[in-house]
């Protein structure tokens, strides 16, 4: 008996098999994952985009042909890739404990280890930004050394550190609709690295442009009304 259902829930790779059948955990920024849904399963492999038709039969399964898309990946998300399509290829039998599951191959070598992904939620959800827009038609990373935070109570309220300063304000929010503001901060001055200032001006900039919400696998992404993103957050640890 399993602990838990497979199907209808996105999993993402902890570990696949690596070259001496030893499990091989892999970099937490590489994002690969599966569900398992009305006779496929589909996700990404890190990179690319892919899907495949897949038959369960209590604790059996069958997964196959693979169809993906095409994108170049960089070196470690490649071999992340070829391992993980590899495994889900070789995979017959599977096995559910607590919020893991682990792919067999026909030896009964697990060839790839997988763990259940939160269920994301808005309201009562705390996030680190990991891309702001600077205002200028891009996008960037954060300056090295900051921390970015977003903490979007149940009760209409958001606050949290621009990077130097703590801000506050509202937030409405209906549907995929989402308006954030308008926000107070602290005044402390931001010189310990530099650029962090204008990072916060950027930050608190996007966010009163705002339109829109969504998830996307396990982030938060904020756009404004042109479609253009304008915060990526990522779940506070």
């Amino acid at each position: 008996m399993q602990d838990r259902p497979m199907q209808g829930i996105e999993w993402r790779l902890s570990h696949h098999v690596g070259p001496q059948g030893e499990l091989v955990p892999i970099a937490e920024d590489v994002m690969a994952t599966a569900t398992f849904i009305d006779g496929s399963v589909a996700g990404s492999t890190g990179c690319n985009r892919y899907h495949a038709q897949c038959r369960v039969d209590e604790d059996r399964l069958a997964i196959g042909p693979i169809a993906m898309t095409m994108m170049a990946c960089d070196p470690e998300r490649s071999a992340v890739e070829r391992a993980f399509t590899s495994g889900l290829e070789a995979a017959v039998t599977y096995a559910i404990a607590g919020e893991g599951l682990d792919l067999a191959d026909a030896d009964g070598r697990v060839v790839l280890r997988l763990r259940a992904v939160p269920a994301l939620v808005f309201g009562g959800s705390r996030w680190n930004a990991t891309m702001i827009n600077n205002g200028r038609g891009g996008v960037g990373s954060l300056v090295e050394g900051t921390v970015v935070t977003a903490e979007f109570g149940v009760d209409g309220r958001v606050a949290g550190s621009g990077g130097c300063n703590r801000y506050s304000g509202e937030y409405a929010l209906e549907g995929d609709r989402l308006a954030i503001g308008p926000l107070g901060s602290t005044r402390k001055a931001c010189l310990e690295l530099e650029g962090v200032g204008e990072q916060e001006a950027a930050y608190l900039a996007a966010l009163a442009r705002v339109t829109t919400w969504s998830f996307r696998e396990d982030r938060l992404e904020l756009r404004g009304a042109d479609g253009a993103l304008q915060v990526e957050f990522r779940p506070a640890v």
